[in-house]
Parts: C-alpha cells; sequence; structure tokens
C-alpha cells in the first residue's frame, strides 16, 4: 500500500515545504527595531563600523568586526541584541545557514524578539535544524512554534513528521489529528494527505487503538477507492478473524469498488465459494475479469470460474425451499439471507436477515451487521443506520462504522 512506503526524508521535507517554503537563510525575517537601541560607547562604536563593512558589500568583514565584541561585556539593554541582529544579516548575506540558525536561537533565547517575529523564528530554526537532521533541536523549534499559535496546522504537521522521525509514532498521530482540527475549526479544506500520513503513523507504530480511528477519519472525509481499500485491509488484517468476518469486510470492498488486483478477486471467490455460496463467488470471478484483474485463461482463475458457475443454477433452485422451512429458524434465515445478498438481491436479504434479528440462535452482533449491509446496499439508509448502530462488540461493530461511512458518504438511494 502506498501509503506506507512514503520514505521519512521525504515526508519531513515535504511537511516544511508546506509550512516553511524555502530555506528560510534564503529568504529571512527581517529583525525588527521599533525604537533605537540603547547601546554602550564601544558596542556603539564597533556597530557601526562593522554595519558600514556590511553596506559595502564585505559580511565577512563586518561579521569579524561584530566577533571582537564577543570579548567586551554588554553594559547598555540592547547590546547584545542588536549585536545579534547585525550578526543575522551578516549570516544571511554570507548564506551560512548554522551561523543563521545558531544566531536566531540566541537572539530567541534574550526574549527581545518582537511578538509578530518569533514565530518567523522559530519556524526557520526548524528548517534549518532539519536540513541538518537534528531531529530533536527542529522538535523543540515547531513545538514553541505550535505552542504559540495552536491553530497553525502545517507546523502541526511538520511537527508530527518530526515525532514520526524519532519513533513517537503516538505523539505523532495525536499531533496531526490536532492539525486536522484545527483546519476544520479554521473553515478550510483538510489536505487527504494528512489523514494518510495519520493512518501511516498509526499503522507503522503498530497502534491499534488509533489505527481504526485514523482509518474510519480517511474514508469519512476522502471517500475514494484507493482509500477504502488501504482503511479496510489494515483494520481487517488488526483482527482475528474468520471466513464469515472477512468476507464480511471483502463484502465492503465490493460495494464501495476497491477491490484490486487478482489477489482481492481471487481471495473474494475462493472465501465465498468455501461458505458455499456459489452466486457471490461468480461475481467476484466475473467482476475481477471484467475490470482486467483476473485472466481468465489462469488456472486458478479458470478452476474457481468452473467451480462457481457449475454450482449457480442449482443453488438458486434450491433457495424458495429453504424460505418455506425457515419458520423460526434464525440460523436458516441467516444464510438463507447471505445467499441472496451474494446474488445481489439486497431486499430479499434484509427481509431474512429480519428473520435472524431477535433470534436466541443467531449472534445478534452478525444479525444487525448483514440487515444493515442489506439495507444499504439497497438504499434505505435510514434503516440501513438504525441496524448498523444496534451492532455492539469486536471487530462486526467496527465494521458497521465503516459501513455508516459509507452511507455518509453517498451509498446508492433507494429507486
Amino acid at each position: 500500500m502506498k501509503i506506507l512506503k512514503r520514505s521519512v526524508a521525504a515526508a519531513l521535507l515535504a511537511s516544511v515545504a508546506l509550512s516553511a517554503g524555502p530555506v528560510l537563510a534564503k529568504d529571512p525575517p527581517a529583525p525588527a527595531a521599533p525604537k533605537p537601541p540603547k547601546l554602550s560607547k564601544p558596542y556603539a562604536k564597533t556597530l557601526m563600523e562593522a554595519q558600514k563593512l556590511m553596506q559595502a558589500g564585505d559580511n565577512a568583514g563586518g561579521l569579524a568586526k561584530l566577533n571582537e565584541l564577543d570579548a567586551v561585556p554588554p553594559t547598555a539593554d540592547d547590546d547584545a541584541y542588536t549585536t545579534l541582529s547585525l550578526k543575522l544579516n551578516a549570516a544571511i548575506g554570507l548564506k551560512d545557514n548554522a551561523l543563521t540558525e545558531q544566531t536566531l536561537s540566541k537572539m530567541l533565547a534574550t526574549g527581545k524578539v518582537p511578538a509578530a517575529d518569533q514565530g518567523k523564528f522559530y519556524r526557520t530554526v526548524g528548517s534549518l535544524a532539519l536540513n541538518r537532521k537534528d531531529y530533536n533541536a527542529a522538535t523543540m523549534a515547531f513545538q514553541e512554534l505550535v505552542k504559540m499559535n495552536p491553530g497553525d496546522g502545517e507546523a502541526q504537521v511538520a511537527l508530527s513528521e518530526l515525532y514520526a522521525a524519532q519513533k513517537q509514532n503516538s505523539k505523532a498521530v495525536d499531533t496531526l489529528n490536532a492539525a486536522i482540527a484545527a483546519q476544520k475549526a479554521a473553515g478550510q479544506a483538510v489536505p487527504e494527505a494528512w489523514y494518510r500520513r495519520a493512518l501511516a503513523f498509526a499503522y507503522d507504530g503498530k497502534l491499534p487503538a488509533q489505527v481504526q480511528p485514523t482509518a474510519l477519519a480517511l474514508v469519512t472525509a476522502y471517500p475514494n477507492a484507493v482509500n477504502w481499500r488501504d482503511a479496510l485491509v489494515i483494520t481487517r488484517d488488526s483482527f482475528q478473524l474468520d471466513d464469515q468476518g472477512s468476507l464480511d469486510f471483502m463484502r465492503l470492498q465490493a460495494a464501495t469498488n476497491s477491490l484490486n488486483g487478482e489477489r482481492d478477486f481471487v481471495e473474494y471467490a475462493d472465501t465465498a465459494l468455501g461458505r458455499g455460496f456459489p452466486g457471490e463467488a461468480q461475481y467476484a470471478i466475473n467482476e475481477g475479469i471484467k475490470k482486467n484483474m483476473l485472466n481468465a485463461s489462469k488456472p486458478l482463475v479458470a478452476e474457481l470460474k468452473r467451480s462457481a458457475d457449475s454450482k449457480v443454477a442449482a443453488d438458486k433452485a434450491a433457495l424458495p425451499g429453504l424460505e418455506k422451512e425457515i419458520k423460526t429458524n434464525g440460523k436458516l434465515a441467516l444464510a438463507t439471507g447471505d445467499a441472496y445478498y451474494g446474488y445481489g438481491d439486497f431486499a430479499k436479504a434484509a427481509t431474512l436477515y429480519r428473520q435472524a434479528v431477535g433470534n436466541a440462535a443467531v449472534d445478534q452482533a452478525t444479525a444487525n451487521l448483514r440487515l444493515g449491509m442489506a439495507l444499504a446496499r439497497s438504499g434505505d439508509k435510514a434503516g440501513a443506520t438504525t441496524a448498523l448502530q444496534a451492532v455492539k462488540g469486536g471487530p462486526r461493530e467496527v465494521l458497521a462504522q465503516y459501513w455508516m461511512a459509507y452511507i455518509g458518504a453517498g451509498a446508492p438511494a433507494a429507486a
């Protein structure tokens, strides 16, 4: 899955490019000086000489002159800060990123950086630290930036990448979720990449408690086929499921058009066939062939198709008789409903699933889930929602939440 293949370096650089633009040593924030600085005489004289050299284009000479003040204790309020301001200009002129970062950090430590410039300074320090792969220093800078402005989603994205680079994936997920919330609160669209990165952080960090919520958030915000497949496969793999549970996940993949590749279609067909649903297996094979995901001449595919096709007629013919036998047999109602579901007769499946709901012999989470699935596919969104909300416990409750997201994303309306 591509969601999990992005390198940390690429992710970090992309996030900083989004939040900080080009390396800020090349386009720096100009130090603000709202009032004439209060300088001691030794500093005033040397600073003036340094400034003249720099104005003449001699940044190296100006820096050398400023360095002479290292041995002179500052006595006036603005001696140190003004010296650092000029050193910053010299460092920028010399394109010396190391000195730029060091000087900005010292300026911030003085507490004299104007409030309007502090964010730009911290962003620059963080970006430069990141360029030299000092993740710890970059993290501290971006933490300060986020602390100053919790609504700065781009800074939070950069900070989340830094946490992930240091294997602090839980913090990365939480920080990126905060960025998403901030973006929403500001009435701005949240980039799809943010949701995908949050899921990648949770998955890479083996954080099951965070995988499902981030996956669900992804398909709720961006319900495209790629995201549906990533979310469902990742969530499914986090559970120990039997064939019935796996089949229910694959049924939602079919509904969301997110079955992709030979493996998906073969597994769907083989599982359905193994559970005694040749109609559903036939559907999976035919869909795979139609979408050029399966090669009909391949021995495995040909055998699955032959097996399913040979059983469909007798299976269909037996269904009316099974309906008559149901009466109060909840398990038979559920199984017969599954068969009709596999043939795409979702309304008939829903009728049979209703007979299983409330039956003591049937697992109610399964019965309500299947009822919700059939109603969702037949276009009864309200009925489907009611049934799905009744699903409690384990992976089926999780899957019910995905089906509700499917309904919310625009499941087909009733004809």
